[in-house]
């Protein structure tokens, strides 16, 4: 099975939701796929967030837990 492709409006999207467990994550910049572990790096304006493919399988499905596991690898600029 494919795996969907996010937009940068998707991405975003969900930021705002993780945001509710972390209100210092920056505004988005840019987004990539790892070739590593396919998981998305996204670049904020004061750092950076991995959000896994597993984790996006199902948008509807993003537990309260699922958002602030993800909330909590947000790395800020030093």
């Amino acid at each position: 099975m494919a795996v969907k492709q996010f937009d940068a409006e998707e991405i975003n999207q969900l930021l705002n939701s993780i945001r509710n467990y972390d209100s210092s994550i920056g505004n988005y910049e840019q987004h990539l796929i790892l070739p590593d572990d396919g998981a998305y790096s996204i670049k904020l304006t004061n750092g950076s967030l991995k959000i896994y493919m597993e984790e996006l399988q199902d948008k509807q499905a993003l537990l309260q837990h699922r958002l602030k596991d993800i909330a909590a690898r947000f790395r800020e600029k030093k």
